[in-house]
C-alpha cells in the first residue's frame, strides 16, 4: 500500500515536489544575486567615469596636474580636492558593493584608490626628484595608464589610504591585493588570492575597463606592471 498525504499525494510525489521547489529557489537566488552584482558593477563603473571627468576638469584648472594624495597632507587628499568637481560626492566616491560603504560615507572617505605613479611625485635615494607623471597633458599613453582602482576591503578607514603603492606591483601579486580588490565583483566568498571575479579600472584618458582578476594576476606574474605608465622606467 502506498504512503500518501491527506491531500492525495504519495510520499514520493511530496518529496519530488519539495526537491524541485528547493532547486527552483536556489536558481532564483543565484539569478537575483547575479542581477544585483551586475547592477552594482555598472554603478561602480559609472562612478569611476564621473571621477575621471572630475580629474580632467581639475587638471584643466591646474595646468594639467592631477590632485595629490594624503601623503602630502590629509587635507590635500584627492578625495577632498576633487569634491567641488563632483555633483553627489558622497555617492560617487563609494562603491555600492563595498562592505564598508556606510562607514566610508560617514567618514567622508572613498572606496576608490589612485595610482601613486600619477598622483605622487617620487624621489631617489638621495632626495633627487624622479620623472613625474602627474601632468595629464604630458602623459604619453593615457589610454594605457591605470589611474583609479577599487581599494582592498582590509584597508583601514583612514584618509591616508587614498592611494595604492603601484611601484611594487611587477611580479608581486601579494602587493596588488594588499592595495586593491581585483575580485570586487564575484559569486560567493573570495578565494585565498582573490582571483575569482573582476573589477572595473579607470584609465587616465577617462575610459573604464573591466578586467578579470585571473587575467590581471597573469600579467603581474609575467613581470608586467599594468599600473606603470608606458614611458616610465622600471
Amino acid at each position: 500500500m502506498k504512503a500518501s498525504s491527506p491531500y492525495g499525494f504519495t510520499l514520493v510525489e511530496l518529496v519530488t515536489v519539495i526537491a524541485v521547489g528547493a532547486i527552483l529557489a536556489t536558481i532564483l537566488v543565484q539569478v537575483a544575486s547575479q542581477a544585483r552584482r551586475s547592477s552594482e558593477q555598472s554603478v561602480s563603473a559609472s562612478h569611476m567615469r564621473q571621477i575621471g571627468i572630475a580629474l580632467h576638469l581639475y587638471a584643466t584648472d591646474h595646468g594639467g596636474l592631477l590632485p595629490e594624495t594624503a601623503d602630502s597632507g590629509v587635507d590635500r587628499s584627492w578625495v577632498y580636492t576633487l569634491a567641488p568637481y563632483l555633483d553627489d560626492v558622497e555617492e560617487v566616491l563609494v562603491c555600492p558593493a563595498d562592505p564598508k560603504r556606510d562607514e566610508r560615507r560617514e567618514k567622508k572617505l572613498s572606496s576608490y584608490v589612485v595610482n601613486e605613479y600619477l598622483f605622487e611625485d617620487a624621489f631617489g635615494p638621495f632626495g633627487e626628484p624622479l620623472p613625474s607623471y602627474r601632468n595629464l597633458e604630458t602623459l604619453e599613453a593615457p589610454s594605457r595608464t591605470m589611474a583609479v582602482f577599487i581599494g582592498a576591503d582590509h584597508l583601514a578607514l583612514s584618509a591616508s589610504n587614498d592611494h595604492v603603492h603601484t611601484r611594487r606591483w611587477a611580479g608581486y601579486w601579494l602587493a596588488v591585493i594588499d592595495g586593491i580588490q581585483p575580485d570586487r565583483f564575484r559569486t560567493g566568498p573570495p578565494s585565498h588570492y582573490h582571483t575569482d571575479g573582476s573589477a572595473p579600472y579607470l584609465y587616465a584618458d577617462g575610459h573604464v575597463a573591466t578586467i578579470q582578476a585571473q587575467e590581471l594576476k597573469r600579467r603581474i606574474d609575467a613581470g608586467e606592471n599594468p599600473a606603470r605608465p608606458p614611458e616610465a622606467a622600471d
